[in-house]
C-alpha cells in the first residue's frame, strides 16, 4: 500500500482502538453521498472480516445510485429520531465518516453518545473537531482516502468490497480525478485499488450513472430554470418540490446537478438552491478556480471544502436568494482576480 501518512500518530491511535475493540457503530452526515457511505462500507466490512460486530447507521434507506455500492444492503436505517434500538447499545466506539459536525448526522445524531469513545474521520476544513479521536485532513481528497490510510496503519484487511467501496469513494469526491482535490496522493490510492482489481468504468457506471429516467426528466426541468447573476460569475439552479412531483424523481435524482452550471463561460460561483420543506432550502456550492466558498458558506451557517461546500437556509426564497446573492457578490468582488 501506498506508505505516506498525513496523520500518523492519530492513525495508529484509531487504529488501535479498532484493533482491540470488537463493537463499533458508524454513521454520516444527512443526505448522504458516496464518499460517506463507500468509507462506511469500506471501513466496516474491513472490521466484519477481522470478525468484529459493525453496525452501519443511515436515517433513510437509500436509492439508486448510492444503493448500488456493495454491501449498502446491509446498512440499519434509523426510521425515527427518538428511536435507539438495543442493536445500537454498549459499542466499543462509534464513528462519523465524512461529516464536518455533529449536527450534520441528522437522526442518526441521537444514537451519538454524550459520553464513551468517539471517533471523527473527515477531510472538510469546517470540521470542527467533534469526536475524542479526530482523523481530519483537509488536504485528502476525500474521506474514503483517509480510511485507506487507516485501513493499511492497522494492516486490516483489504478484499474485493473494501478495496471497490474505496475507489467509489474517492472518484466520486475528485469528480473521477478532475476536481482540484485530485492530488498525487489520491492517483497513487487509486492505482493500488485497481492493482487489487477495481475495475474504474463498472464501478463508475453502478455507484455515480445508476440512475433511473425520471432524472432526465428532473434535469430538463432543471437547465430549463438556469439563471445567471453578477454579470455572469454566478449561475444559478433552483429546483422547488414541485419540480420533483412533477418529474417523480427523488431527492438523490439531483446528485451532481449544480455542476451544470459550472460549464458555463465565465461562471466562477455555482449555486443549486433544493426546497427541502416549507420555508426550508438546501444550498449547494461549488466554484471553478479561485472563490473559497466554504467562507461563503460559513456566513449562512454552513461549511465544505473551498471549492465544495453548502448550507441549509430557512425561510421565504425570495428573501433567502437575495441575501445569498448579495454575500455572494461581496466575496467575488473582496477575492476577484
Amino acid at each position: 500500500m501506498v506508505s505516506e501518512n498525513p496523520l500518523p500518530d492519530v492513525l495508529k491511535k484509531i487504529a488501535g482502538v479498532l484493533s482491540e475493540g470488537n463493537r463499533f457503530l458508524m454513521m454520516t452526515h444527512e443526505d448522504p453521498d458516496v464518499d460517506g457511505l463507500g468509507s462506511m462500507l469500506a471501513l466496516g466490512k474491513s472490521l466484519a472480516d477481522m470478525g468484529k460486530e459493525v453496525v452501519l447507521l443511515i436515517q433513510k434507506s437509500l436509492n439508486p445510485p448510492l444503493s448500488l455500492l456493495t454491501g449498502a444492503e446491509e446498512m440499519f436505517t434509523l426510521l425515527k429520531p427518538d428511536r435507539v434500538p438495543d442493536a445500537e447499545r454498549d459499542f466499543d466506539a462509534v464513528l462519523a465518516l465524512d461529516c464536518a459536525e455533529r449536527e450534520r448526522l441528522g437522526l442518526c445524531v441521537s444514537s451519538w453518545p454524550v459520553e464513551g469513545l468517539t471517533i471523527n474521520i473527515d477531510h472538510h476544513e469546517t470540521n470542527t473537531f467533534f469526536g475524542r479521536y479526530n482523523l481530519v485532513d483537509a488536504n485528502s481528497s476525500s474521506t474514503g482516502e483517509l480510511v485507506y490510510r487507516l485501513i493499511g496503519t492497522g494492516g486490516f484487511p483489504m478484499g474485493d468490497a473494501v478495496a471497490e467501496n474505496l475507489f467509489s469513494a474517492i472518484q466520486s469526491d475528485t469528480g473521477s480525478f478532475k476536481y482540484t482535490n485530485t492530488t498525487s496522493s489520491a492517483m497513487r490510492i487509486a492505482a493500488d485499488l485497481l492493482d487489487r482489481g477495481v475495475n474504474p468504468w463498472q464501478t463508475y457506471r453502478r455507484t455515480m450513472n445508476g440512475y433511473g429516467p425520471l432524472r432526465l426528466k428532473l434535469l430538463a426541468g432543471a437547465l430549463a430554470r438556469v439563471e445567471l447573476h453578477d454579470e455572469g460569475r454566478i449561475g444559478m439552479m433552483i429546483l422547488p418540490r414541485e419540480m420533483f412531483e412533477k418529474s417523480g424523481a427523488c431527492g438523490s435524482d439531483c446528485e451532481g446537478f449544480v455542476d451544470y452550471p459550472r460549464y458555463i463561460a465565465g461562471v466562477e460561483l455555482a449555486v443549486m438552491i433544493r426546497e427541502r420543506g416549507e420555508n426550508t432550502y438546501k444550498f449547494s456550492l461549488r466554484s471553478n478556480q479561485w472563490a473559497n466558498v466554504a467562507e461563503l458558506a460559513s456566513r449562512f451557517g454552513g461549511g465544505g471544502h473551498a471549492r465544495a461546500a453548502g448550507f441549509t437556509g430557512n425561510g421565504p426564497l425570495v428573501t433567502l436568494k437575495k441575501n445569498f446573492l448579495l454575500e455572494a457578490g461581496r466575496l467575488l468582488n473582496e477575492t476577484s482576480r
